[in-house]
């Protein structure tokens, strides 16, 4: 395997602390000569590694060898010019230029090591393996060793060689080997610099932290070990997403949401202002801590409960309320097959579709796992800005490639195409795009064309490198997702004009028929999925999903019918409803006493409540729908009465009490006889392009039919959304 997917910068004191391990600053003149040599550095840079797995024949003594036990093979290196330059300089007697050239080089090259840490934990955990130890050469690795590297990885194949000198071709080359282990819950991957005889080396860190992390079930039952080293500087949410252990963390890590709570069992982690602001006293004491705010120092011993992805509900494209759901059904028949995707910012649907027979025999579904970025897409935009964007982008090739192993019972069904509604966003992370202008006026994406690949180009790699088709999006905010939805329930032939809305961590709508469509894109924020809730949670087992006053206290229904763990969009909806006509909270939103500074308790515990924030939470979102769509209606002329039917998309929309949304003014009152729970209506019509031939200039169509309403000039919209921050139904 030869990678060459790195991102280097140079940074002038990680040079100067090559050249000088006691200076951390260059002197003027030679920091004027590194800015000169950069552009030129940048030139000859040609940075790659070659990866393989093979036996560990002449690697270890017999007795440390575990029964068949292989080992990855890693070289890397800067490529011939930059590896020369600095000869090429001492030839010239520039020897300044040379010494700077040559720490360049070593620069580069630490660099590399650092950024193959993601694809080589991908590469162990796609093939359930763990990393028992790391031999850095030449400390631990001889020259024997080296030359099996070179042919194991495939270094040798791509021109590099050892040379009679004993020296690497290209010179600014190393070897790494990562003995491989069975146990998946090992990640071992930093060198231990504490072993090392080199005490002269100046990249010399000493011995890395060793984090243990205690998984648990809800029931407090540990499940799973995991050990692993902690890169310097790095936080436990860092390092559990490297190893590739969720955690729910709608912020991003930024400290303010206080999901991704962790507790120290053994060791120390500093109290930070962020764990103050979350959690008790009490709390803190026994240990729980923020792990997008924990840095270990030392060795500690953490303990979390796993998130449990297998318990979200995520509805499939044939979906409604009641229905069962379809992930256990037994194949079809034998015949073409496609997989039909709904990438959601949220969640992943992946649906097998016989393409002969019209059976659509089996359904994945998963979180999106880039949720640990940020829950909605401003969020993950920042978070691609920050340099996360390949992280994603593994992410969401990971989930699909899971995906397509399961649906098609680990390739012994081929697949002829896949198909992928998905927004502007999450299309830009999965190509790999750039998505700093979707995050700034104008707001213009790279590009919302229909995209037709394949499976190699998609996700990295292939088994049959089937066709992709990946549906084209209107703008920023208006994506695939929607030009899929609407494909799906036939705008562009109906006569009756119609609306979508799909609620989820943004409030995406369209209104029109065959003749003319609008769209818009409100931004609600992640409290419909639970997000920014003090007590919120996404669509799991225990999620309070519904709720009712009895006069004395709030009966609940719950997602399972289990005990309530939390709360999620639906069950605050139907809390907020009921809390208002209950008089617990006025229509100004403010919870009456004792309620306003305690929050109201949901459960007999009072361990779920509803908070003052929570209640502003949804009346900021609330209001940003409810406007957009009045003022969509606005724009086209008509109101909600003449509209022929109502589609609420997603697993929000399935749901959803139709009655109670109208009743806080979510929705108009004019809409609940006409609301139609429609599923997932981005699978739907990644399910019908598979079938019809001419989808792709179906949707082509629909694409170019739709003009967006942006909602933020609007003064309609302006007006509107602080009439909405009330509760209630207008009297108008």
């Amino acid at each position: 395997m030869r990678y060459t997917d790195f991102h280097i910068s140079i940074s002038a004191e990680e040079v100067c602390r090559l050249l000088d391990g006691h200076k951390s600053t260059l002197g003027g003149e030679l920091a004027e000569e590194l800015e000169e040599m950069l552009p030129e550095a940048f030139e000859r840079l040609e940075p790659q590694a070659f990866l393989g797995v093979g036996d560990t024949e002449g690697v270890l003594y017999e007795e440390e060898a575990e029964e068949g036990q292989e080992a990855l093979y890693v070289i890397i290196t800067v490529g011939e010019t930059l590896s020369g330059w600095s000869g090429e300089l001492f030839r010239e007697g520039d020897c300044v230029k040379a010494m700077l050239a040559d720490a360049i080089a070593d620069h580069c090259l630490f660099q590399m090591d650092r950024q193959l840490r993601e694809p080589v934990l991908g590469l162990c955990r796609q093939q359930g393996l763990g990393i028992r130890r790391r031999l850095e050469a030449p400390q631990d690795a001889s020259m024997e060793i080296q030359r099996k590297a070179l042919q194991v990885s495939g270094a040798g194949e791509g021109g590099m060689e050892i040379t009679e000198g004993l020296m690497y071709r290209p010179v600014k080359s190393a070897c790494q080997v990562f003995l491989l282990t069975r146990d998946r819950d090992q990640f071992f991957w930093e060198h231990d610099c504490s072993g090392c005889p080199d005490t002269s080396c100046r990249m010399r860190k000493g011995r890395p932290p060793v984090l243990e992390v205690e998984t648990m079930d809800r029931g407090g039952q540990k499940k799973r070990r995991i050990q692993g080293h902690v890169q310097a500087g790095e936080s436990i949410l860092e390092t559990l997403r490297a190893w590739g252990i969720y955690l729910d963390v709608p912020c991003g890590g930024r400290g303010t949401c206080g999901k991704c709570r962790v507790c120290l069992v053994k060791g120390e982690l500093a109290v930070t202002e962020a764990d103050r602001s979350h959690f008790s006293e009490e709390e803190l004491e026994r240990g729980v801590r923020l792990a997008c705010r924990a840095h270990p120092a030392g060795d500690c011993v953490i303990r979390l409960k796993e998130a449990r992805e297998d318990a979200f509900y995520i509805p499939g494209s044939r979906e409604k309320a009641g229905e069962e759901s379809l992930e256990r059904k037994s194949a079809g028949k034998a015949g073409r097959k496609g997989v039909a995707v709904d990438i959601g910012t949220t969640t992943v649907a992946m649906e097998l579709a016989d393409l002969e027979t019209g059976e659509r025999p089996r359904i994945y579904t998963s979180l999106n796992t880039q949720r640990q970025y940020g829950a909605d897409v401003i969020s993950r935009i920042q978070a691609a800005d920050e340099g996360k964007a390949k992280e994603m982008q593994t992410c969401i090739r990971d989930v699909l490639r899971e995906g397509l192993a399961r649906l098609t019972e680990g390739g012994k069904e081929p697949v002829e195409r896949m198909v992928i509604g998905a927004n502007t966003t999450m299309v830009h992370l999965l190509m790999g795009y750039p998505c700093h202008s979707l995050g700034v006026y104008p707001f213009t994406p790279c590009s919302t064309e229909r995209i037709e690949t394949g499976e190699l180009a998609l996700l990295g790699e292939a088994a049959e490198n089937f066709d992709v088709s990946i549906f084209p999006g209107v703008s920023a905010y208006i994506g695939g997702d929607i030009t899929a939805g609407l494909y799906a329930l036939d705008f562009h032939r109906k006569e009756e004009v119609s609306v979508l809305v799909d609620l989820g961590t943004n409030g995406e709508m369209a209104v029109g028929n065959k003749d003319r469509i609008l769209a818009a894109s409100a931004a609600a924020g992640p409290a419909f999925e639970g997000g920014n809730i003090i007590c919120g949670t996404g669509s799991i087992l225990g999620a309070i999903c519904g709720a009712r006053w009895n006069g004395q206290q709030m009966e609940l229904q719950t997602i399972g019918g289990g005990a309530p763990v939390g709360i999620c969009g639906t069950g605050i909806i139907e809390a907020v409803y009921e809390m208002m006509e209950a008089g617990i909270l006025d229509e100004t939103g403010r919870l009456e006493e004792p309620w306003d500074e305690e929050g109201f308790p949901l459960d007999g515990e009072g361990k779920i409540r509803i908070f003052q924030k929570d209640i502003r939470e949804i009346q900021l979102a609330k209001a940003a729908v409810r406007a957009g769509l009045e003022t969509l209606l606005i724009t086209y002329g008509i109101e909600a009465r003449d509209v022929d039917a109502f589609y609420i998309a997603g697993g929000f929309g399935c749901q959803l009490d139709m009655e109670k949304a109208a009743g806080i003014g979510l929705l108009p009152q004019d809409c609940v006889g006409k609301a139609r729970p429609a599923g997932n209506t981005s699978l739907e019509g990644a399910l019908r392009y598979l079938r019809e031939a001419d989808g792709g200039a179906a949707v082509d169509e629909i694409a170019g039919k739709v003009r967006e309403i942006s909602l933020s000039t609007d003064r309609n919209f302006q007006q509107l959304y602080m009439e909405y921050m009330y509760f209630g139904e207008d009297e108008e």
